[in-house]
C-alpha cells in the first residue's frame, strides 16, 4: 500500500553548460531530500533511490511502482554569474498530473535561502494536495560558511557519493581544502570520515588503517555538532561494533531516528538487533529501510542476509544477486549467495560460484575462504587444508577479521569444535567485531551449546536470545505468572528501546522484541496493563511529550512538533490521549506546569 503522505525529489536538471551548476543541482537535491525528511508523519525516498533515476526519463506511473510513492518533485537548474533559474514541478503518481509548477529566479549569493524557500513551497503545496503535516518554520538552517566555500563543498559530495576509490580520494582532498578555510564548519569532516570508512567497508582499504583515518575527523565532526543526525548514527556504531555497548548503540541509533527518518538509520536498529539474535523485529526495521530507500544495494543485501541466518536460503538468494545488480562492488552479497548455496545441499555448485569472483570478492578473500568452505563440506581433505593454511598467512595482515571469520566456518563445517571454539576466544580477545555476528550464524549451531563458546557469546552480547529458553506456545491465555514476567520485560524494553518514538510502531513489531506471537502480546497489554496497543504506547508518547515540552530546548517549538518528536502522528491522536490520561488539555498542562 502507498502512503498518501509520500514524496520522492528526483535529482534536478543542469540547464546550464557549466560542471560547477551540477554540483549545485545534486546538492540542492540532497537538501531538499533531507530537509523534507524532517517533517516528522512524511515518507521521503532517500538519496540512493532517487538518484538511482539521474538521467533518465521515466513516467509517474513507473516512479509510483518503483520508489512507493504518492508524489514526485522534479525540477531543472540554468544559472549564470548574475542570476539562478529554477524551476520546479510537483506531480501526483496516480493521476499523473502536474497539480503545482514554480519558477524560481534569484540571486545566486542567496544559496541557502533558495533551498530553504524552494522546501517550504513544497511541503506547503504537498500539505494542500495530501492533507495536514506539520511544518516547521524553517527546514534549511543557513551554514555559518562563505557561499564560495560552500559550492566547493558541493563539489566535494558530488565526488563522494560517486562511491568509487579515486573519487573518494578526491572528495577527501576537497574536503580538506575547505577545512583549512573554515576549520568551524562540522560537514567536510563527517564527510571524510564516511569516505575513509566506506573505502574501509568495501575493502578499497584496509578496514584497520580506514577506521583509524577516519577517527580524528569524527571526533572533530562531534566536538563541532554533537546533535546532529549523523554523528548519533556514527556514535551508535562505535558503540556496538567498538565498544560492544548494545544499550548504548540503541540509545544513540534512537536520537539519530527522532531527528531524523533515513533509510541507514533503520538498517542500523536492525544490524542491532541482528546481533541480539532478534531476527523478526530486525527483518521489520529493514523493510522500513527498504520502504525509504529501495534502490539501495545494502539494503536488498541486508534482507537476503536476514533471510540466511533464518536458514531460508532460496528466499535469501534473489535480494543477494538483487544487490550486487545494483551496486557490483559490493562485496558482501558473493559471500552469501555462495554459503546458501552450498548449506542448501549444493556444495559442486557453490564451489563453481567461488571460483568464478573475481573483483573486490577476490581481494577480501570470499574466493578462498568460499572455496575452503566447500572443500570441507565436500570431504576434500588436502584441497580443505591448503585452503585453511593459506588462511592462517593473513592472520597478521590487515584482513586478519575476515580470515577469521572463514577459519571458523570452515572448522565449524569441518566438525571441529574445540577449533572453533579456540579461534572465537582469540578473535574475542583480540576485540574483533566478527564475533558480534558469529551469534545468529547457522553454520555454528552445532557449537552453540558448547560451554566456550556459549561464555564468549554471553560476555559480547549479554541480551542474546539464542541462549534464552525457548518459549513453547499454548493455546490458552498467559497464566498469572507469565503476565508478570512478561510485563516487566516489555516495560524495560519500551525503556531501552523507546520503541514508542517509532510512530509506525505495530503490535507486530512490539511482539517482535519480546519474541512472542503477536495475539500474545495482544493478551499481555489487556490482561497485564489493561489497555490495548494503542492506549499502552500512546500513554509513554504522552509521558515524553510533558518531559519535553517543560525542557528549554524545546521552548520554541510548537505544542505539535513536540508532540511529533515524541512519537504521534495526529493532531487529533494526541489531543484525545492527552486529555484521557491527563484530564486537561495540553495547552492548560503547559500553562500550569510553567506557573509552577
Amino acid at each position: 500500500m502507498i502512503k498518501n503522505k509520500s514524496i520522492a525529489v528526483l535529482p534536478f536538471v543542469n540547464l546550464s553548460n557549466n560542471i560547477d551548476n551540477e554540483y549545485f543541482c545534486d546538492g540542492l537535491t540532497e537538501e531538499i531530500i533531507y530537509a523534507l525528511a524532517k517533517i516528522k508523519d512524511l515518507v521521503v525516498t532517500s538519496r540512493t533511490s532517487s538518484f538511482y533515476f539521474k538521467n533518465k526519463k521515466v513516467t509517474a506511473n513507473e516512479i509510483r511502482e518503483k520508489l512507493r510513492v504518492a508524489t514526485f518533485i522534479e525540477g531543472s537548474v540554468r544559472a549564470s554569474k548574475k542570476r539562478m533559474r529554477i524551476t520546479v514541478q510537483m506531480i501526483d503518481t496516480l493521476e499523473d498530473f502536474h497539480f503545482w509548477s514554480e519558477t524560481f529566479d534569484r540571486n545566486p549569493d542567496d544559496i541557502f535561502e533558495i533551498q530553504d524557500e524552494i522546501s517550504l513551497f513544497i511541503a506547503e503545496k504537498l500539505r494542500e494536495h495530501v492533507g495536514h503535516i506539520e511544518i516547521e518554520d524553517k527546514l534549511v538552517e543557513p551554514i555559518d560558511v562563505p557561499v564560495n566555500i560552500y559550492r566547493e563543498y558541493l563539489k566535494g559530495r558530488y565526488y563522494l557519493m560517486k562511491l568509487d576509490y579515486d573519487s573518494s580520494l578526491k572528495a577527501i582532498e576537497i574536503f580538506k581544502s575547505i577545512i583549512k578555510k573554515s576549520p568551524k564548519f562540522a560537514n567536510p569532516y563527517l564527510d571524510i570520515n564516511q569516505a575513509y570508512t566506506f573505502m574501509g567497508t568495501m575493502g578499497l582499504l584496509p578496514a584497520f588503517e580506514a577506521f583509524q583515518k577516519a577517527q580524528p575527523f569524527f571526533e572533530k565532526a562531534m566536538s563541532l555538532n554533537p546533535n546532529s543526525s549523523r554523528v548519533q548514527l556514527n556514535l551508535s556504531w562505535i558503540e556496538c561494533w567498538q565498544n560492544w555497548n548494545l544499550k548504548k548503540a540503541f540509545e544513540h541509533a534512537n536520537k539519530a531516528l527522532e531527528i531524523q527518518q533515513a533509510d541507514d538509520i533503520y538498517l542500523t536498529i536492525s544490524n542491532f538487533l541482528t546481533v541480539e539474535g532478534k531476527l523478526d523485529a530486525a527483518r521489520n526495521y529493514l523493510d522500513k529501510a527498504l520502504q525509504l530507500d529501495p534502490y539501495a544495494a545494502i539494503n536488498h543485501h541486508y534482507k537476503g542476509f536476514l533471510y540466511y541466518l533464518q536458514e531460508d536460503y532460496s528466499t535469501a538468494i534473489p535480494f543477494l544477486k538483487k544487490a550486487l545488480e545494483l551496486d557490483p562492488m559490493l562485496p558482501f552479497p558473493p559471500i552469501y549467495i555462495g554459503i546458501c548455496l552450498l548449506m542448501s545441499g549444493k556444495p559442486n555448485e557453490a564451489l563453481t560460484y567461488f571460483g568464478s569472483l573475481e573483483g573486490v570478492s577476490v581481494k577480501d578473500l570470499t574466493k578462498l575462504g568460499g572455496k575452503t568452505m566447500c572443500y570441507a563440506k565436500l570431504n576434500e581433505t588436502e584441497k580443505c587444508n591448503d585452503g585453511l593454511k593459506e588462511l592462517e598467512t593473513y592472520l597478521t595482515t590487515p584482513l586478519v577479521d575476515k580470515a577469521f571469520t572463514f577459519l571458523i566456518l570452515v572448522n565449524a563445517l569441518l566438525g571441529n569444535n574445540e577449533k572453533v571454539v579456540d579461534l572465537v576466544t582469540q578473535a574475542y580477545h583480540s576485540r574483533l567485531p566478527l564475533i558480534l555476528l558469529l551469534n545468529p550464524s547457522p553454520i555454528l549451531k552445532p557449537v552453540k551449546n558448547h560451554k566456550g563458546f556459549k561464555e564468549i557469546m554471553l560476555k559480547a552480547i549479554p541480551d542474546n536470545v539464542n541462549y534464552k529458553q525457548k518459549k513453547k506456545y499454548k493455546q490458552a491465555l498467559l497464566d498469572t505468572n507469565e503476565i508478570k514476567k512478561y510485563s516487566k520485560e516489555l516495560e524495560q524494553i519500551m525503556i531501552d528501546y523507546k520503541l514508542y518514538l517509532n510512530p509506525d510502531l505495530s503490535l507486530k513489531d512490539l511482539a517482535s522484541y519480546l519474541e512472542l506471537p503477536a495475539n500474545y502480546v495482544s493478551q499481555l497489554l489487556n490482561l497485564g496493563f489493561q489497555k490495548n496497543f494503542s492506549e499502552y504506547v500512546n500513554s509513554y508518547r504522552v509521558n515524553e511529550f510533558k518531559e519535553r515540552v517543560l525542557l528549554e530546548e524545546y521552548k520554541g517549538l510548537t505544542l505539535m512538533a513536540v508532540a511529533y518528536d515524541s512519537g504521534f502522528n495526529s493532531k487529533t491522536v494526541f489531543n484525545t490521549f492527552f486529555k484521557k490520561i491527563e484530564g486537561t488539555t495540553p495547552n492548560s498542562y503547559l500553562r500550569s506546569n510553567q506557573a509552577n
